[in-house]
């Protein structure tokens, strides 16, 4: 978005600063990490990450011509923060950006649209150019996203619970990874279609029909790999837990053995456990 780069520093920091706090925190929660935000240090830090995310954010568009390029890095920017300065595993912060993004997008895409017939927007330059369109429009939408957050927050939604360490085997999170950078790459396609399609005013008929079907499928890809990455996460909870069940009844098990006296039965008992928490 080169006018978005024409910003004055406070503009841009008072349009972005605030996205990159609701990302933070819906991804945050969304990965069932609420009780890092419960902390005031943590919060602290996190603001102040934040900010510095911002900051790097404005100046990296100041020196990149190239939107994708500047998009590219905010996304760098933001996971590698989170993983060394607030201590996010790799995975988490990947998921913390990948459902952040999102949830904000699945707000903005229809709400800017809507946005746009109501206040009346010719085009790109004509919103940033406008501050009687551009203060509403930005202001009704950063809203509504902080209601969707304060939702999340109440009622401590969660797409994937994080804090559960009795599902972290390493091929879950490997999937995870692999599901995540396929939706964050489709996030990305449909934001930049949906940008082109609301403020461009000299596309062809026919290419926004195209430009309206393209963004269709990739909602609905990424409403696909949503459910799958969900699924995956319940496979692994349920096998976590039957896994656990196993544990359990082999330990009575042993223990009815060392009871009856029978232990070398037990010996082999534990034996036999030992290799299967070994295997799994």
């Amino acid at each position: 978005m080169k006018i978005m780069n024409d910003l004055s520093f406070i503009s841009f920091i008072l349009i972005s600063f605030p996205e990159q706090i609701l990302i933070f925190i819906l991804g945050t929660i969304s990965i069932g990490k609420k009780n890092f935000l419960k902390s005031k240090g943590n919060f602290t830090k996190s603001i102040l990450v934040l900010f510095t995310i911002t900051l790097l954010n404005y100046f990296s568009r100041k020196f990149l011509n190239f939107e994708l390029e500047s998009t590219i890095f905010s996304i760098l920017f933001f996971v590698l923060m989170l993983i060394y300065v607030l201590k996010y595993k790799f995975y988490e912060s990947i998921t913390v950006a990948v459902f952040g993004f999102l949830l904000i997008i699945i707000v903005e895409i229809p709400l800017s649209i809507i946005l746009e017939n109501i206040l009346e927007i010719k085009s790109q330059q004509d919103l940033y150019n406008n501050y009687s369109k551009l203060i509403p429009f930005v202001f009704l939408i950063r809203f509504t996203q902080t209601i969707l957050a304060f939702i999340f927050y109440k009622f401590e939604f969660k797409i994937l619970d994080m804090e559960k360490t009795n599902i972290k085997k390493k091929e879950f999170y490997l999937q995870i990874v692999v599901y995540l950078l396929s939706i964050l790459s489709l996030i990305f396609l449909t934001t930049v279609m949906a940008r082109t399609l609301i403020f461009n005013d000299n596309i062809s008929s026919s290419n926004t029909n195209l430009l309206r079907i393209n963004i269709c499928i990739t909602l609905f890809i990424t409403v696909i790999l949503s459910v799958a990455l969900r699924g995956t996460y319940i496979h692994y909870k349920n096998k976590s837990a039957l896994n656990n069940n196993e544990v359990i009844q082999s330990i009575e098990y042993i223990d009815s053995l060392i009871n009856q006296q029978n232990y070398g039965e037990a010996k082999d008992a534990l034996q036999n456990l030992k290799t299967h928490i070994t295997k799994n």
